[in-house]
């Protein structure tokens, strides 16, 4: 319940472990939501350089921490959020990323529909704020359903406590939400950039190991629990893929910057056609760069 009694229409939900940084801009920015009926739910994970503290500082009811005394990963964070959650829908709010004023408002328009959860298109920027590209949908392949990226999700919180986030997955630990909703449940898909990803800061190619074995897991997950209706082919080439990026990306041990350099390579799935980020989007992402100069120097 809210600090009223009440439910509130959304339950926000951020894992973090070293974030410190990025607390007060994070908070500003939801804070600045045109939509307020929302508890924001952080999960200290662990962290060692403030992070708790700077939560407790913000002078708020609808803000509530939760501390995790060592750092057990992401996936564990998620899930104790979820278990954690009173609103009606939970939506994935990162720290480190940033959102644009009006998401919840449009999350917020998709669940009075009674859409069963809400994606968007997601704005791309490197470390200096400079805009790379707008990652879209991924069509339906191989059996996995049309899907989105992980960031952009607000959906009912039954259904995510039902689909779950595995909590032994430090990375990567998204997966099997972000395939199985469209495959099971009725979404809107919002062809519009809601929020805004920095793809750049902690890519790594340990980082992308760890994802990928953490997505063939979970794709063993989903056959065995039958969450979606692959056939034994489609699963199995399935995980074949998954397989050879696992194997190239272990070479590129050897040569981590080529990593780095195969950034430039990425597809953003699909945008409809003529689609350009507006110029009001265009202009918070400038404005954010100029308020956020410290932090990403």
């Amino acid at each position: 319940m809210s600090a009223g009694g009440r439910r509130p229409a959304f339950s926000v939900i951020t894992p973090v472990y070293n974030g410190a940084g990025f607390i007060e801009r994070s908070y500003a920015m939801l804070a600045a939501q045109t939509f307020p009926d929302w508890e924001w739910i952080v999960v200290g994970d662990g962290s060692t350089d403030g992070t708790a503290q700077k939560v407790r500082a913000i002078s708020d009811p609808r803000v509530r921490l939760l501390a995790h005394a060592a750092n057990r990963g992401r996936g564990s964070a998620r899930a104790r959020a979820l278990d954690a959650a009173r609103g009606d829908w939970m939506v994935v709010w990162d720290a480190d990323d940033l959102y644009f004023p009006d998401r919840l408002e449009r999350i917020e328009r998709a669940r009075a529909a009674g859409f069963d959860f809400c994606c968007s298109y997601a704005a791309v920027v490197d470390n200096g704020f400079r805009l790379k590209g707008v990652r879209g949908f991924h069509p339906a392949a191989l059996g996995l359903p049309r899907h989105f990226v992980h960031h952009t999700l607000g959906c009912r919180l039954e259904i995510a406590r039902q689909i779950g986030y595995d909590p032994a997955l430090a990375a990567g630990e998204d997966a099997t939400l972000v395939w199985v909703l469209g495959g099971r449940w009725r979404g809107e898909f919002v062809e519009d950039a809601l929020t805004v990803y920095m793809e750049e800061r902690e890519i790594s190619v340990e980082k992308a190991i760890r994802t990928h074995r953490a997505q063939l897991a979970q794709l063993w997950r989903i056959w065995r629990r039958r969450l979606l209706p692959l056939t034994a082919p489609q699963w199995l080439a399935l995980s074949a893929r998954s397989l050879a990026k696992l194997a190239v990306l272990q070479m590129m041990r050897l040569a981590p910057g080529v990593y780095r350099a195969t950034l430039a390579l990425r597809t953003y799935g699909e945008t409809a056609p003529g689609y350009a980020l507006p110029a009001d989007r265009a202009e918070f992402i400038r404005r954010m760069s100029v308020q956020s100069a410290p932090a990403h120097r």
